[in-house]
């Protein structure tokens, strides 16, 4: 399966126009399961359960994904679920060993 997110202008997707996303995220391999924004919608994560340590951070207002973030040795595993906590200064993620890494996004502290 395509590992294409795409992101669209939510002001353009009540008309019956044809809708270009206005960013396409081609940075995952495999599907994606879960996607989850955080508390300001200024960043999208995204994860798959089908492809190992698998997980990508677009930031909303650049429409960039985080190149330093995770990194190789981030031992995420297979990516079950994840959720920002209310201020976003965390981001849990749960994978399919049963174990909640929690990671602190300090820009949010």
């Amino acid at each position: 399966k395509s590992g294409v997110v795409n992101v669209f202008n939510a002001d353009n997707l009540s008309t019956k126009q044809v809708r270009n996303p206005v960013k396409s995220v081609m940075n995952m391999q495999m599907s994606a399961d879960t996607l989850q924004f955080n508390g300001d919608g200024q960043i999208l994560a995204m994860s798959t359960k089908r492809k190992k340590d698998t997980l990508k951070l677009l930031h909303v207002p650049t429409m960039s994904v985080f190149s330093n973030w995770p990194t190789q040795k981030v031992p995420l595993g297979y990516v079950w679920s994840l959720d920002f906590s209310p201020n976003s200064g965390y981001l849990a993620v749960g994978n399919s060993k049963g174990k909640c890494l929690l990671f602190r996004l300090n820009h949010y502290l």
